[in-house]
């Protein structure tokens, strides 16, 4: 389950487009007068619910990487993308588009307040399916760099540099999150919404092995350059595991 969840996290958008025509189709066999076809099409549409509903929050509870992501084009090591948003995602493309199918065709077939009631729903939804589809497209949470830590949210950003950290106890596994200790705080560079205040959301990866992975780069400055590669992640993997 691990390695399924680890496939659908990394090939997230290949997932959502292939779960885009399904949830069309559903919205629209779901709109048949014919039984023989709506009765299978809602069978279809009540089990894909609750198996990504179950997947999402056994992906959330329990999915937990003891490793990073080498993402050489920043150059960055980064969090794994958690699965759970990319199943929550997928149920909201397949609820909304029967959601819209329904208004849709009501709308169509010009029944009271129809559009009164329906053109509010279908921006509404489309509305929320966007969102959702953001927060699971982007690439979000903690990225190492060269220059330090970032933490990438949907609203906002915290930017801390190498410099800004203690030496002695920089970074420390708290729950699920990681809480800094800051020598010099006005190298900190916040923007947007961030919440968490001097601490980030570990996400998918293992709170310990992250907090070890910063202060691995805090004490040997000079490994930080090669942070993006293939190699310095086999190497900091081995150091910090």
């Amino acid at each position: 389950m691990i390695t399924a969840f680890t496939a659908v996290g990394r090939w997230r958008r290949p997932f959502l487009l292939a779960v885009l025509p399904l949830a069309v189709a559903l919205g629209v066999l779901t709109e048949s007068d014919d039984r023989a076809t709506w009765l299978p099409s809602f069978g279809v549409w009540a089990a894909l619910i609750v198996v990504l509903l179950t997947l999402s929050l056994v992906a959330a509870v329990r999915y937990r990487s003891a490793t990073l992501v080498a993402r050489p084009k920043e150059p960055s090591f980064a969090a794994r993308p958690n699965p759970a948003p990319v199943f929550v995602a997928a149920v909201v493309l397949i609820e909304g588009s029967i959601l819209l199918a329904d208004n849709i065709h009501d709308i169509v077939d010009g029944e009271e307040l129809s559009v009164v009631l329906g053109v509010p729903n279908i921006v509404l939804w489309t509305a929320v399916v966007l969102v959702q589809w953001r927060l699971t497209w982007g690439w979000w949470g903690v990225h190492l760099g060269p220059d330090g830590v970032h933490d990438r949210q949907v609203l906002g950003s915290l930017f801390i540099p190498w410099d800004a950290l203690v030496p002695a106890y920089p970074a420390l596994p708290s729950g699920r999150r990681i809480a800094f200790h800051l020598q010099r705080p006005e190298l900190v560079r916040r923007r947007g919404i961030h919440p968490g205040g001097g601490s980030v959301q570990a996400g998918s990866v293992d709170a310990v092995f992250l907090a070890r992975a910063i202060n691995e780069y805090l004490n040997h400055p000079g490994h930080r350059p090669a942070i993006g590669t293939e190699a310095e992640l086999r190497r900091l993997t081995a150091a910090a595991g």
